[in-house]
């Protein structure tokens, strides 16, 4: 029986992609990144034979390299963030996965990005097709497998509360795709963590970047940001479910241009 592709095959998470002996990065234009399944990263993620959706093909790409381990789907709401995926449909039944990695001043919009493109069939093998842009420097989130988060920045095993803190409108009149009226990072802010019962369980100040990270056990929060001087009103609360990862919130603060 061909395992490999058999309809409705169920894979369990501990299987991992066949790329131990080298990364995209190493593979041709139009070579095959693996010719066996891979699985979502993570404790309980499944990928059935054939691929049917966009994101069970992402799961494949994601699991094909290290330096992608964590990286989250794109969110267009978000800015400043330095690594993403997209995942499409192909009309021949085939999909294509594209996967950013940027590093340099990411909350402006990243100054340097390196992006990958790939092909996964309906069987599970994915290929890559294009690889553009300067090299991941050593050190830069994603550039070894240490795993990135959607803010930009890597982040411990969870589980916890982690986020970024932003500061809108810049422009009198924004226009949309222009970077320069982009929020802008809050640092220096104050932001509380309370549980379920109201009680603080923990305070953090905002980086250089307006980003943050806490760790605490699973359970229901409250980010309760807290007054900046020269910007109006205080950013809204945030209810937050924590479970065994980190959660991701946006904190944003408005700056009173109109």
């Amino acid at each position: 029986m061909n395992r490999r592709n058999a309809p409705g095959l169920l894979l369990p998470a501990t299987l991992l992609i066949a790329s131990a002996c080298g990364s995209a990065a190493d593979s041709p234009p139009g070579s095959p990144v693996a010719s066996s399944p891979a699985v979502s990263p993570g404790p309980s993620a499944t990928i059935i034979l054939p691929i049917t959706t966009p994101d069970e093909a992402a799961a494949l790409v994601i699991g094909s390299d290290p330096r992608f381990s964590g990286i989250p789907k794109e969110d267009p709401s978000l800015i400043g963030v330095c690594c993403f995926y997209q995942a499409t449909a192909r009309g021949d039944g085939s999909f294509q996965v594209a996967v950013q990695i940027g590093w340099g001043d990411c909350p402006a919009g990243c100054i340097n990005r390196h992006n990958w493109n790939f092909t996964v069939t309906a069987d599970g093998t994915v290929s890559l097709d294009r690889e553009t842009g300067p090299a991941v420097p050593a050190g830069v989130k994603g550039s070894d497998g240490g795993g990135v988060s959607g803010i930009g920045g890597s982040l411990p095993t969870g589980p916890g509360i982690a986020g970024q803190a932003l500061a809108g409108p810049t422009c009198p009149v924004v226009k949309p795709g222009d970077p320069a009226c982009n929020d802008r990072p809050v640092a220096g802010a104050t932001i509380l963590i309370r549980d379920a019962t109201g009680t603080v369980v923990g305070q953090v100040t905002t980086d250089a970047n307006g980003q943050f990270q806490f760790t605490v056990p699973a359970g229901q929060y409250v980010v309760e940001p807290q007054p900046v001087q020269g910007l109006m009103g205080t950013a809204p609360k945030i209810e937050v479910t924590v479970g065994s990862g980190f959660e991701i919130v946006r904190i944003s603060y408005d700056t009173g241009i109109r």
